[in-house]
C-alpha cells in the first residue's frame, strides 16, 4: 500500500486527508465494442481528486445497458448507482460535503459545473439539468467519463473511485443493510416520480407500467405513500413473470398484458369505475400510455418515466381538461427525494427486502452484460456489482 495523500491534489491545491490506496486498483473497463475487461489502474494518475471512495456496490441500471449496447465513445469504468466508504477527503470538501473519512455515502450520477453563470446550478435543487451533466448533452456523469481522464476511475465498477469537486453525495447510516443501500438512487427516483410529482398519497390508487428496475422501485414508493391499491402491468415472458411475482410479494396486484396497444384497455379492466390517481409508465410506451389518461381520476397524473420509440398519434384532450388531469415527464430525482429514500430504507419497510439481489464481482461483468442483452440473464431487476467479490 502507498499513501497517495501526498501525490494527489485537488483543483484548489489541497491535499486529500488520510488517503490510503493500493498501488493498483482493479476495475471493469467497458469498451466501445460492447465488451468488458478487468484491468489494473494506477490511481496516481489522478490530477485533481477531491477524495477517494472504496466502492461497496454499483447497482446496474437500464441506462448502463443502453449505453453499453449502443457503443461507448471511450473505454469507461461504468456504474452510476454507487455506494461506498470515503477513504480520502480534502479539507475543503470535508467542509463542503459535511462528511468525514470513514463515512458511508451514496453518490448521485450528476457532475454539474457549479458555476454561478449556469442557470441550473445557480438555482436550488435543479443541478441535474446542468448542460455539463445532461445525459443528452455534456455527459459529465459518474460512470460515463472515459479512462483517459485523470485516473480513469470515475465509475462504480471498480474497487476504488475518484471523487471530484463536482461530486454530489449523501451520507448513509452505517447500519443500513447493503442490499437495501444499493436501492438508494432508483428508489429516490421512484419517490420523486410517484409521490412528489405523481401526487400519490394515503388512499391513492396507483398503476405502474413495467415491473423492471424502476417499476419495482415505484411499487415500493407507492407503498410508502400509503396507496390503497397498486396495480403493475407486465408481459408474459420469463423475466417479466418473475418480476411480477416480486411485485405481488410487495403487495401489488399484477396484470399480464403482452399487447402494448391494449394497455389502456388492461388498465380499464382493473381501474374500477373511478380509475387511478397516478399511472407511471416506466417502459416508454408513448401513444399507448397516453391513451391511458382516460383511466385517471379527477386531478390524476400520468407520469412518463421511460423513453420509447412508439409515436404519439392521438391524445384525448377533452379527457385531460374535464378531469383536470396532467401528463408529466420525469428525469432523475430531486435531492429531497434522495433524503427521503434513505429515511424510508433505514426504516426497513419499503418491501424492497423481498427483491432478490444478484451480486456479481468485477470478473463477471462482461458475461453479465452479455446475458442481460440477450435476455438469458437473471430475472431479478436488482443486479449489483460488488468489487470486493
Amino acid at each position: 500500500m502507498k499513501d497517495h495523500g501526498s501525490t494527489v491534489t485537488t483543483s484548489a491545491g489541497e491535499t486529500p486527508a488520510a488517503a490510503s490506496l493500493p498501488d493498483t486498483v482493479r476495475a471493469a473497463v467497458s469498451l466501445p465494442d460492447s465488451t468488458t475487461t478487468v484491468q489494473t489502474i494506477d490511481p496516481e494518475g489522478a490530477t485533481s481528486a477531491a477524495g477517494w471512495l472504496k466502492v461497496e456496490s454499483s447497482a446496474l441500471c437500464g441506462t448502463d445497458l443502453d449505453l453499453y449496447q449502443h457503443g461507448l465513445a471511450h473505454p469507461t469504468v461504468m456504474g452510476h448507482h454507487v455506494i461506498g466508504e470515503i477513504v480520502s477527503l480534502s479539507p475543503v470538501m470535508q467542509w463542503s460535503w459535511d462528511v468525514a473519512v470513514g463515512d458511508r455515502v451514496a453518490l448521485e450520477e450528476y457532475l454539474p459545473c457549479g458555476l454561478p453563470t449556469c442557470d441550473a446550478c445557480s438555482k436550488p435543487d435543479i443541478y441535474r439539468f446542468c448542460p455539463d451533466a445532461d445525459l443528452w448533452g455534456g455527459q459529465r456523469r459518474v460512470g460515463m467519463l472515459g479512462t483517459h481522464e485523470g485516473s480513469g476511475l470515475h465509475g462504480g465498477n471498480a474497487e476504488y473511485m475518484e471523487l471530484s469537486t463536482q461530486t454530489v453525495l449523501h451520507k448513509l447510516p452505517r447500519d443500513l443493510d447493503s442490499n437495501l443501500a444499493a436501492w438508494t438512487q432508483p428508489f429516490a427516483n421512484a419517490v420523486d416520480w410517484v409521490i412528489n410529482i405523481g401526487g400519490a398519497t394515503s388512499g391513492s390508487r396507483v398503476a405502474i407500467i413495467g415491473p423492471g428496475y424502476h417499476g419495482i422501485a415505484a411499487v415500493a414508493a407507492a407503498r410508502a405513500s400509503g396507496a390503497d391499491e397498486i396495480v403493475v402491468l407486465g408481459r408474459n415472458s420469463r423475466t417479466s413473470r418473475d418480476r411480477l411475482e416480486i411485485a405481488q410479494a410487495m403487495g401489488a396486484s399484477i396484470v399480464v398484458n403482452d399487447d402494448a396497444a391494449s394497455t389502456s384497455l388492461a388498465l380499464g379492466r382493473h381501474g374500477k369505475a373511478t380509475g387511478f390517481d397516478v399511472i407511471v409508465d416506466t417502459v416508454g410506451l408513448g401513444g399507448p400510455a397516453l391513451q391511458a389518461t382516460e383511466h385517471l381520476r379527477k386531478l390524476g397524473r400520468l407520469v412518463l418515466a421511460g423513453l420509447g420509440d412508439t409515436p404519439v398519434t392521438e391524445v384525448n384532450l377533452k379527457t385531460l381538461v374535464r378531469g383536470a388531469s396532467g401528463v408529466v415527464g420525469v428525469r432523475g430525482r430531486s435531492p429531497q427525494a434522495l433524503t427521503r429514500s434513505i429515511e424510508l430504507l433505514a426504516a426497513h419497510d419499503t418491501g424492497l427486502e423481498h427483491v432478490p439481489s444478484i451480486d456479481v464481482g468485477l470478473d463477471g461483468v462482461d458475461e453479465l452484460f452479455r446475458t442481460l442483452l440477450d435476455r438469458s440473464g437473471p430475472s431479478s431487476p436488482h443486479v449489483v456489482i460488488r468489487p470486493s467479490l
